[in-house]
């Protein structure tokens, strides 16, 4: 699809007809005048700006959004999630206002003062992004703590439900959480230390939340089974291969890295009773209020969650788009959500709460001064 095309009269119907989109007429040509509008004036602005993390899968999304629309201009400033936050902040803080977008990572997001971020959905144009039945779980879903402002476009499955030694563990002999806590795997289980960001908080995150798990979960496991922690995000996987520990809770990467150098070591390979996590990763996006190019950045905003840019993320980005609606043919089937399964999304602005964050780390000190490992 070439979104540029949608004011063709042939392609504006054939797409209609493609959706079934039956709004009356006048609908249908209020929402083609604002985005023929939109290009225009986005033409003529030129530029877009965007402050995101170093991936290289944004200069290959931006060479195909400029395939259709060469006039706009990326000035793209890379960095962490944190820095970009500190940067936007002192720069309003000046009365400068010069980031059309930030994308990121959903954590990224908790922190922006109110008023900072523009409320999306009256920035989606296009039908076919509105239509609730292309997303996963029937809508879109967001990452900062209004709900409304941070999308998220991404869901990573299967990467954190722990990984383990391929010579040395039977992965069917574990098809709980709560089966790790049997004597056998007593000094032979490691994770990130879930006081640190990124490698294994999520997971723990999603003990937390999670009913069937929890406290009691979280409290037994860095207690009772001489769990080995580490902040050094290849130490796990180093571990994991030399066969010092069985079962590894943590980030995914350095794992498949591991095993793509021909190290016994894999993801695990189904989920686990309680459900799984889904998120992590560069999943995000949202518009600055006040934003330089308003009509650039909305034009971006529009393409990236059409069918034509969630197809080229997914490719790119190597996970899964939470469009459902577009090939998952370039994914593993593990990579891509499985019906029957629970999933629990990571990246949403529920568990973006750093009251929760607070909470859970309250439960792993204490867990780890019970046996002995507080530092």
């Amino acid at each position: 699809m070439n979104a540029r095309h949608y004011g063709k009269p042939v392609v504006f119907v054939s797409f209609c007809l493609l959706l079934g989109f039956s709004a009356p007429a006048g609908a249908q040509s209020d929402w083609k005048k604002q985005w023929e509008a939109t290009i225009e004036a986005g033409k003529k602005e030129g530029e877009v700006v965007i402050y995101g993390p170093h991936n290289p899968m944004y200069q290959q999304l931006w060479a195909v959004f400029q395939k259709s629309f060469s006039e706009i201009k990326f000035n793209f400033v890379p960095g962490k999630g944190a820095d970009h936050y500190q940067r936007i902040v002192a720069e309003r803080r000046a009365g400068k206002y010069l980031a059309d977008l930030v994308m990121g990572g959903s954590s990224s997001f908790a922190s922006f003062p109110p008023g900072t971020l523009e409320p999306l959905k009256p920035l989606l144009l296009l039908p076919e992004i509105n239509d609730s039945s292309a997303w996963w779980d029937g809508k879109l879903h967001f990452a900062d703590p209004q709900n409304q402002a941070a999308i998220i476009v991404s869901g990573e499955v299967g990467t954190r439900r722990g990984s383990y030694n391929t010579k040395l563990l039977n992965p069917t002999e574990i098809q709980s959480w709560w089966d790790l806590l049997q004597p056998k795997w007593k000094g032979k289980i490691g994770s990130f230390d879930p006081r640190v960001a990124g490698g294994g908080g999520e997971t723990f995150l999603f003990f937390y939340y999670t009913p069937a798990l929890g406290n009691k979960f979280i409290t037994r496991i860095l207690s009772e089974t001489d769990i080995q922690l580490t902040r050094d995000l290849q130490q796990g996987t180093d571990w994991l291969g030399q066969g010092k520990i069985l079962f590894y809770i943590g980030s995914g990467q350095p794992i498949m890295k591991a095993k793509n150098q021909g190290l016994p070591v894999d993801l695990f390979p189904h989920p686990l009773k309680e459900g799984e996590v889904m998120g992590g990763g560069s999943c995000c996006m949202a518009v600055m209020s006040k934003a330089p190019h308003p009509n650039a950045a909305k034009l971006f905003v529009n393409w990236v969650l059409a069918r034509e840019g969630q197809t080229a993320w997914q490719k790119y980005a190597e996970v899964n788009s939470l469009r459902m609606d577009i090939p998952k043919s370039d994914l593993a089937p593990d990579d891509v959500p499985q019906k029957g399964v629970n999933y629990f999304m990571i990246n949403s602005y529920k568990y973006n709460d750093q009251a929760g964050r607070r909470a859970l780390h309250q439960i792993v000190e204490d867990a780890l001064k019970k046996a002995g490992k507080a530092q």
